[in-house]
């Protein structure tokens, strides 16, 4: 078959352009079927010329570039399978994040609220320790005053009884005390 294909494109080739320039002379309004024919022959020599001797690379192109697309799809859909898992990892570990952040905010927000109790708390017992320390410093600074004052009057009493007594006593009245003390021992009189 490859024998005869090939004798009639020779033979065409050989043959068709003079009868082709031939038909070219006839008039317009007939056509040539000649003219068509050499197209037609034309164009299968040149598909059998293509697929006979491109065929096998023009096949080898396309299977080499199936694959090379075959194996960028595997590629692309392997990474965005991949980034998939990522973007679902990622979402999760946002979502983890923000539970601990909310689990520490609150834990947060009840150890300030603990702390300003037992700072409330100790300021409360330090106001009550304070005006008990003030009242018992005041009572103890009245009591301090009083005894002073007592004592001040006391002084001053004793100094003004011994100066009267100095000049106004007199050896009998110091008989007639000493006999009225005694009087009162004897009688058991306390006072």
């Amino acid at each position: 078959m490859k024998k005869w294909l090939t004798s009639a494109a020779i033979l065409a080739a050989a043959f068709f352009p003079r009868a082709a320039l031939a038909a070219e002379g006839a008039g317009a309004e007939h056509g040539s079927w000649l003219l068509l024919l050499f197209f037609i022959i034309n164009f299968v020599l040149f598909v059998w010329v293509l697929a006979h001797y491109a065929g096998a690379p023009i096949r080898k192109f396309l299977a080499d570039r199936g694959v090379t697309i075959r194996t960028a799809l595997s590629r692309a859909s392997g990474a965005l399978a991949e980034a998939e898992d990522l973007a679902n990892k990622a979402a999760a570990r946002m979502a983890a994040l923000a539970a601990d952040l909310k689990k520490v905010a609150d834990e947060l927000e009840q150890e300030t609220a603990f702390q300003v109790g037992k700072v409330a708390e100790l300021a409360k017992s330090t106001a009550e320790r304070i005006h008990r320390d003030t009242e018992m410093s005041s009572s103890a600074l009245s009591e301090a005053a009083k005894r002073r004052v007592r004592a001040q009057l006391a002084e001053s009493a004793a100094t003004l009884a011994s100066g009267l007594i100095g000049r106004d006593f007199q050896p009998s009245d110091q008989g007639r005390l000493i006999d009225g003390f005694m009087d009162k021992l004897g009688n058991g009189d306390r006072r």
